[in-house]
């Protein structure tokens, strides 16, 4: 298992990005389908699981495995209306 400061750091950083994601977005720095947003929301999620699982919180596990997810899938969705817009 990782050491305990390394999961801990992980869970500050994860709660960093997500709470930066929200911030940029509120502040209108970034828009919701941007690779920022998605990504910040993806690294987060992912952190902030690491930790969640390692305290065997199944239920924040499961959220922040959630989360991840959504990122992906909105990373391919923006992927691919990139694409679109270069065909055209």
């Amino acid at each position: 298992m990782l050491p305990t400061f390394i999961t801990l750091l992980a869970s500050w950083l994860g709660a960093a990005c997500i709470l930066l994601a929200f911030w940029l977005l509120t502040h209108k720095v970034i828009h919701s389908h941007s690779y920022t947003y998605l990504g910040l929301n993806l690294i987060g999620g992912a952190l902030l699981a690491i930790d969640t699982y390692r305290h065997e919180s199944y239920a924040s596990f499961t959220l922040n495995a959630v989360w991840v997810l959504i990122a992906i899938y909105g990373l391919g969705w923006a992927h691919k209306r990139k694409e679109a817009k270069l065909k055209r």
